[in-house]
């Protein structure tokens, strides 16, 4: 008897479907439910979390790449921000139907499709309460391991108007940054895979990523001799109490917030 791969992959793509259109329909009860306050906000809170990273992280296995760009992109919304409002669940809400019309339609749009789809998704600067001064329209990828740290930092950028997006670990960081194309990078200086020091090297030597400001978060004193190995022109933060004035000071020098 012979097996039939082809079969076989159409077989796990429908089951993939037909799961993740059971998530989708959870992820719209827990938006209800969270939005009419009708149940436990933070299990349905972190329930909604768990189903959009579980579609993440299957969909392009079966072909869906749009619906994993889309899941991260609405993971970052969903970080960047301090609490969901009921605004900004409907905006949640835009996110999961897009990815359901996608998984609905049983195959990836197209590349001019999708980049349609993408500039017409909300954005968690159009949430922002901007100060005087005015920010430019800028992407910031925050490389930093899940924590408190990467919240605060996140949800004070996304306030300031930036647009955000995070990754976990360098490997990923690298990824992203050549399809998201981020204005700056800001970047922790411990890692697994390599250092925040060995990141900013790679991003120095790739053409697309070179002209990329890239920021340091590190403990170290600027003394330490790890830190003459960053490339030219790479911007360090220490962590300290000053660290969120060292920051805004850091992205005034880059002049991202215009005439200041």
């Amino acid at each position: 008897m012979n097996f039939d791969l082809e079969k076989a992959l159409a077989k796990l793509k429908q089951e993939f479907i037909e799961s993740s259109g059971d998530r989708l329909d959870e992820i719209d009860a827990a938006i209800d439910r969270i939005f009419k306050e009708t149940g436990d906000r933070e299990a349905d809170y972190f329930q909604m979390q768990r189903d959009i990273h579980s579609i993440k992280g299957s969909a392009g296995t079966h072909g869906f790449n749009a619906v994993t760009v889309i899941a991260h992109r609405v993971e970052d919304y969903i970080e960047s921000t301090r609490r969901l409002t009921k605004t900004q669940l409907q905006d949640v809400q835009v996110y999961v139907d897009r990815i359901r019309e996608i998984m609905e339609a049983g195959k990836d749009p197209s590349e001019s499709e999708l980049n349609k789809i993408l500039h017409g998704l909300p954005s968690s600067t159009q949430q922002a309460t901007v100060s005087e001064q005015e920010v430019k329209n800028l992407t910031v990828l925050l490389v930093m391991p899940k924590g408190v740290q990467r919240k605060l930092i996140g949800t004070e950028l996304a306030s300031c108007g930036f647009e955000i997006s995070f990754s976990e670990n360098p490997v990923e960081a690298i990824s992203l940054a050549l399809s998201i194309k981020p204005d700056i990078i800001v970047s922790s200086t411990e890692f697994e895979e390599m250092t925040g020091i060995e990141l900013a090297n790679v991003f120095k030597a790739i053409k697309i990523t070179r002209e990329m400001n890239f920021v340091l978060t590190t403990s170290h004193d600027d003394g330490d001799p790890a830190l003459s190995e960053l490339p030219e022109g790479t911007s360090i933060i220490h962590k300290s109490g000053d660290f969120a004035e060292e920051l805004t000071e850091c992205l005034i020098n880059m002049g991202v917030f215009g005439k200041v």
